[in-house]
């Protein structure tokens, strides 16, 4: 089995290559300014194949906690494992019978899989995770079907003629395409905008794969945000947004070249925190508070994002709590009584925003 472009995400980072001159860049560069293209780890020669680095799956991660199709799924499934300080390990399910994306030729494409692996240790609280995500995934499918059309004309600037639905861009000349994206602009009022949106296809800061992703929409005609800004796409952009009427498409193309990517690292480029972890901050040791003193139940429930969230603003407030999982996927969060009003209030301004159990 040939071996494919890892996403090593955390990695010490090395030095970087143009795929194009060969010129070698000091780590952190990633685009070539003789050659205007994306930079990659390793020389590719003429003829050639990618020289990577081979990377065994640690024998520690090898429990399977999920199997799919969706590419959005895969890739957010994989974000929350990380932000919750889950290692895990995503790849293709059926690796492509293609070294690259590139070789593979136009029309070939088939039905795609992915598996996300975690360890036996952290699989019980993967699982947990992972209804998590699959009930928010749920619920945010249910808001887009109910989203109302009533509402007020966007703000812009005086002047304004056209705004594109991609970069949403704004043009005071009488222009009928964006120079940027390549599609048309649409009237600065509601109604027109709403008609054939942009949607966010991929927000994922990583220029080889985005570069990847950005060739075969290119391949394919499908135009897409910045896509000839100046003179080809905007390297500097981590989000690629395509039209409504070209998601569906476009994801198919996206769940292709995810076939030549693994992710021994979780994607997560925020602070981790696992949200069972209890929390005393310096005044709850000065006031010579111990774990037993939380003992007001300032919530319970088996929401693990309101779990989340809830603990997050206390932190921010430097309030102490402690958490007991009693049964699997159910939390309790306790204070202490002297923080019950303030706890309170935090508990009722994180819980307007989250979805109810």
């Amino acid at each position: 089995m040939r071996e494919r472009p890892r996403c090593s995400f955390g990695a010490k980072l090395q030095a970087m290559f143009c795929p194009q001159c060969g010129v070698e860049y000091r780590p952190g560069f990633t685009h070539c300014t003789d050659c205007d293209v994306d930079l990659v780890d390793a020389y590719i020669a003429r003829g050639g194949h990618p020289q990577v680095r081979k990377q065994e799956l640690p024998h520690e991660l090898s429990a399977h906690l999920w199997r799919g199709s969706d590419p959005h799924f895969y890739l957010r499934l994989i974000a929350s494992l990380g932000s919750k300080n889950v290692p895990c390990f995503g790849r293709p399910a059926n690796p492509p019978m293609y070294h690259c994306f590139a070789e593979q030729p136009p029309g070939s494409d088939g039905p795609v899989e992915f598996a996300v692996l975690v360890s036996e240790e952290n699989l019980s609280f993967a699982r947990w995770v992972l209804s998590s995500e699959a009930e928010m995934n749920r619920e945010q499918e249910a808001d887009s079907k109910d989203f109302g059309e009533e509402g007020e004309d966007p703000e812009v600037g005086p002047g304004v003629t056209g705004i594109c639905p991609l970069c949403l861009g704004e043009f005071r000349e009488r222009s009928t395409v964006c120079p940027n994206c390549g599609v048309a602009l649409r009237p600065p009022h509601r109604a027109s905008l709403e008609q054939n949106p942009g949607r966010t296809l991929c927000d994922l800061p990583h220029p080889q794969f985005l570069a990847d992703l950005r060739m075969a929409l290119n391949r394919e005609t499908i135009p897409f945000n910045n896509a000839n800004f100046p003179n080809g796409p905007d390297t500097r952009r981590t989000d690629v947004t395509v039209l409504k009427s070209d998601f569906e498409r476009a994801t198919r193309f996206l769940a292709q070249v995810l076939q030549y990517w693994e992710f021994d690292r979780s994607i997560n480029f925020g602070p981790s925190h696992d949200p069972r972890e209890s929390y005393y901050p310096h005044r709850a040791h000065s006031d010579g508070w111990y774990p037993e003193d939380l003992e007001f139940l300032l919530w319970a429930g088996s929401n693990l994002y309101a779990l989340d969230g809830i603990g997050m603003a206390l932190r921010e407030h430097q309030i102490a709590y402690r958490v007991e999982i009693t049964v699997p996927r159910t939390a309790k969060l306790f204070i202490h009584p002297d923080d019950e009003r303030p706890a309170k209030a935090v508990l009722q301004d994180v819980l307007e925003g989250v979805p109810p159990q």
